[in-house]
């Protein structure tokens, strides 16, 4: 069991949804601030490089320039383990300007519940 930088506790267990999974080990209330998470944000083309690895489906989103190059970072954290859902219970904001990842629950989560995130239109990218 890990108790998060934001206190509540979480756990990596295997997902019945894809490998590995975060999930909550106690319940936790809507709205509690699960973990600020230090981003690496790697540069465009080193992005480009990472898409053929297994590591591209582990990063966040960061931007994207004119001609469509996007920038990712990598979570340093157990954010990483995070399942997508297209009906998530947890949010997360990336903070390019801080390097940081948040990720808070957007409803209550029943100990035992996998922690999921919708990577939205990175979806399509990272999965």
């Amino acid at each position: 069991m890990i108790t998060s930088s934001g206190g509540a506790r979480v756990e990596v267990k295997t997902s019945p949804l894809h490998g590995r999974g975060l999930f909550a080990s106690t319940d936790i209330p809507a709205g509690t601030l699960i973990g600020v998470y230090p981003l690496l944000i790697l540069s465009h083309e080193d992005t480009e490089h990472l898409k053929a690895t297994r590591l591209y489906h582990y990063v966040f989103y960061v931007d994207e320039r004119a001609d469509g190059a996007i920038r990712a970072a990598v979570a340093f954290g157990n954010i990483s383990m995070c399942n997508h859902s297209r009906d998530a219970n947890s949010d997360f904001i990336v903070d390019a300007a801080a390097e940081t990842v948040t990720l808070t629950t957007r409803i209550a989560l029943q100990e035992g519940a996998e922690i999921l995130i919708d990577y939205e239109d990175f979806a399509d990218e990272a999965i």
